[in-house]
């Protein structure tokens, strides 16, 4: 169009674009012939693309190795000297991306064995979740050490008041606490004051708790908990028999397979923003119950549903991890 004789404005409207954008192209055309962008000067690189591939290639290899290891790596493989953010760029360049590694309980064969038969068991269950109320106890530390505070600051003033997270030993006491969750309601939350026992656990929790609340769930209910000792003990086997209520047993070291787990971390988050923080653990006994009570019923009802995708990985993974 600008050899036909028309404008830059006129260009640039009917491009849609800005006269400048016009005016470079053309510039730059009539310099070189070409509207390429021109080879610009720079630094070269201070890797090859073989020396790029064995850094990705040991990145894949070793996952927990970091820039100067990789670094030492490339040294002694090629002679070839870089700075660890230069390892780091490499790395950039790719779709790896530097995250925390999932935290997980130690699972041994027997323990994906145990996890497998069950999952199979239960591949095709839907409705049936409804009917179980899902159980467990948790601890709730009065000052919480959590490392994923983020704060805004300046450089040059990490030690200043405001900025600083204070970490209490042994979180400044901790209080034992149980509960159950179930599609549409969860019971009412219990706060232990002492260590679990198998008297307490079934003359309060069975008797007081889970045999009141076990009609909500009729007439096919089950209960869940996990393999504690309170929970396994003689007197509380032949005490839910006698009640004639259903157990269902969870593998050990399962606690992806059991959904009230997300639900004591809804409830710790509860507990740190709430303000004013409790000062000592004899604040803490009144305020669990309340946050408990307060907390979200449709995330609680999600969590149960999703028990069918989480035995359907746990079953496609082998009875290994799932991201639950």
């Amino acid at each position: 169009m600008l050899e036909a004789g028309a404008r830059q404005v006129d260009v640039a409207q009917m491009l849609n674009v800005s006269q400048s954008v016009v005016s470079r192209l053309s510039n730059r055309y009539q310099e070189t012939g070409s509207v390429i962008e021109r080879q610009r000067q720079g630094r070269p690189r201070a890797t090859t693309i073989r020396e790029d591939r064995l850094l990705i290639r040991e990145a894949r290899r070793n996952p927990r190795s970091h820039c100067t290891l990789l670094r030492q790596e490339l040294l002694h493989a090629t002679g070839t000297s870089v700075t660890p953010r230069t390892v780091l760029n490499r790395i950039k360049e790719t779709e790896l991306l530097c995250r925390r590694p999932l935290r997980t309980v130690p699972l041994t064969h027997e323990h994906k064995r145990a996890r497998l038969a069950w999952c199979e068991e239960r591949l095709n269950w839907q409705n049936e979740w409804s009917t179980v109320m899902f159980t467990d106890e948790s601890r709730i530390g009065l000052y919480s050490d959590r490392r994923t505070v983020r704060v805004w600051r300046a450089p040059g003033r990490r030690v200043d008041d405001r900025y600083v997270q204070e970490v209490h030993p042994f979180k400044g006491g901790t209080i034992m606490v149980w509960g159950g969750i179930f599609l549409g309601g969860r019971t009412e939350l219990y706060v232990c004051e002492r260590n679990m026992t198998s008297q307490i656990y079934e003359a309060d929790i069975i008797d007081d708790i889970v045999d009141n609340y076990r009609y909500n769930l009729e007439p096919h209910f089950r209960f869940l908990d996990d393999n504690a000792t309170p929970h396994r003990a003689r007197r509380v086997t032949q005490r839910l028999q006698t009640l004639g209520i259903e157990r269902l047993p969870l593998p050990a070291r399962s606690p992806d397979l059991n959904p009230i787990e997300h639900a004591w971390n809804m409830l710790g988050r509860a507990f740190i923003e709430h303000q004013p923080p409790p000062g000592h653990l004899r604040d803490m006994r009144p305020l669990l119950p309340i946050l408990w009570d307060n907390l979200d019923q449709e995330m609680l009802d999600r969590l149960i549903l999703s028990m069918p995708r989480r035995v359907q990985e746990c079953a496609q993974n082998r009875g290994g991890v799932t991201h639950y």
